[in-house]
């Protein structure tokens, strides 16, 4: 940063940008980390021509999360040093125990998936590793289903991580035949991950703090492994132990949590967790929080098949949004009117919209008993069942729910992630077009079709559909919730498409014309 003064800036807005960092992000600025603060500050005051920290704070506070102030700010305070197979101790754990006994399990069980989670991937080089690692002790590596995902709030970084170039520093802890074989010079100093490679790793900006998971939606359900190293050392205690529960909801049972070595936990943030320890090396292995017993849900009346049924399993709006009935057969008469979905099925609805997806399905086999075999019914148990990683049953409980109603569009949009995430792409990508024939605004829709094309290496297909997706959700009312995606509003994942198109689309001002 040359030409930069000494960084001095007034206490009152220096707390203040702090306090904004750890309200949108949950990092805490350290004493060590102000002064790299302040420079950020001060080279973004001159880069975008405000007049100092109090106006730069106002446009901070007033413009989407996608703003340039706001990816120069989190760019500055996350640069975080990576290089791959970086803490050689974990690496070797992974490399020599864990994910072989994993492998040999799953080939006895004739279950050839793997779903891994790099969380604060920043430029990729931790999953890139991964892979690696994966591709020498898996020869039939085609044969598998393998989820490989990383995320970070860090744009700029998550936008290295999904173009694959590295300069030479960060092949430090890499034996120069892995280097050799894995990648390929891309002049000077640099160095390109192979297209295999960069084939299986899927990057999405995701915030710890803000977003909600797990979900089948942000693909973050079900995970065997998932690493978050030196994250923690920059949150609170209190924003740790609500990303700890999050993970906790987001392992699959008997998933694996690595931290780094300098992640503290406190033993009220372990619950849910056994902690291992292994020379050097240690992990946190899930098991079964004890959960109090749901209450006994009341029998209701069936609700009638051919009843209207806009209410899936996510966060409920009490808008109901309509069906395009355009080119699908006649229904006959309306049916007697029925009371609203919400008001059958308000405790469920509460138990999905809190992700408490144990409690939830306890209450729809109970009603199932009661004699609910509507298609609305069955919709919520594949949303449970999917968000619970048990993807073939879900599978089957949307079959369920479309023989019951084939006109919903939300049981189609539940079974392409399910076929999604059963590596099914093309039944998925179908499955998707049919829930945008139903309902051609459908925002979740668009915004899964773009990465399942992105996902299948079509760029500029995939860009579109997810410029599609933007105009949709910039066009809702900001605070609306999302049918299909828990806690999340069209405002949120308008800001989240904006980071995506950042990622991946390179064309200049690309988004409407300006960067918003």
């Amino acid at each position: 940063m040359r030409d930069i003064p000494q960084a001095v800036l007034p206490p009152f807005c220096e707390e203040r940008l702090c306090a904004l960092v750890r309200e949108r992000t949950g990092i805490r600025i350290l004493d060590h980390q102000l002064e790299t603060l302040r420079r950020t500050i001060l080279e973004a005051c001159q880069r975008f021509g405000h007049a100092g920290c109090d106006t730069y704070l106002d446009v901070l506070r007033n413009t989407p999360g996608n703003a340039p102030e706001h990816e120069h700010l989190i760019a500055g305070i996350t640069v975080g040093e990576s290089y791959f197979f970086r803490d050689q101790s974990q690496m070797d754990y992974l490399r020599r125990v864990w994910l072989p006994e994993t492998i040999r399990r799953r080939r006895q069980a004739g279950d050839l998936r793997l779903r891994i989670w790099s969380a604060g991937c920043s430029d990729g080089q931790e999953l890139y590793s991964i892979i690696i690692m994966l591709h020498e002790l898996i020869p039939d590596i085609a044969q598998w289903n393998l989820h490989l995902l990383g995320t970070d709030i860090n744009v700029t970084a998550l936008t290295r991580a999904v173009r694959g170039r590295y300069s030479s520093w960060s092949f430090r802890a890499t034996p120069e035949i892995t280097r050799e074989q894995y990648f390929k010079p891309d002049g000077g100093q640099h160095w390109l991950v192979s297209p295999y490679l960069r084939r299986l790793a899927k990057f999405s900006y995701l915030n710890l703090r803000e977003d909600s998971f797990p979900s089948i939606l942000s693909e973050t359900s079900a995970i065997d492994l998932i690493l978050c190293r030196n994250v923690f050392i920059y949150f609170d205690p209190d924003i740790v132990g609500q990303v700890m529960r999050k993970f906790h909801a987001s392992l699959a049972p008997e998933g694996h949590l690595l931290l780094g070595v300098s992640d503290l936990l406190d033993s009220a943030t372990l619950d849910g967790f056994d902690l291992h320890t292994l020379g050097n090396t240690f992990y946190l292995a899930r098991h079964e929080r004890q959960r109090p017993a749901p209450e006994t849900a009341q029998p209701v009346a069936p609700r009638r098949a051919d009843a209207p049924a806009d209410v899936g399993a996510g966060e409920f709006s009490t808008e109901c949004s309509t069906h395009v009935a355009t080119g699908l057969p006649a229904r006959g008469p309306a049916p007697p009117a029925q009371p609203p979905a919400q008001n059958l099925y308000t405790s469920l609805i509460r138990l999905l919209g809190s992700e408490s997806w144990h409690e939830a399905l306890a209450e729809v086999e109970q009603r199932r008993r009661s004699g609910d075999d509507s298609a609305t019914i069955w919709q919520f148990r594949a949303k449970i069942l999917a968000n619970l990683g048990r993807a073939r049953d879900a599978l089957e409980a949307c079959e369920h729910s479309l023989e019951r109603d084939a006109t919903d569009k939300h049981s189609h949009f539940i079974r392409a992630l399910i076929l999604a995430e059963l590596n099914r792409l093309p039944a998925a990508e179908e499955s998707l077009r049919r829930t945008l024939y139903l309902d051609r605004n459908f925002v979740e829709a668009h915004y899964q079709i773009g990465m399942l094309q992105l996902r299948r290496g079509q760029r500029a297909t995939g860009v579109k559909s997810l410029r599609n997706a933007l105009t949709i959700a910039e066009r809702a009312l900001p605070e609306r919730r999302l049918h299909d995606a828990a806690g999340m509003s069209h405002a949120r994942i308008a800001a989240i498409l904006r980071n995506e198109l950042n990622m991946y689309d390179d064309r200049p001002h690309a988004h409407g014309g300006k960067r918003r």
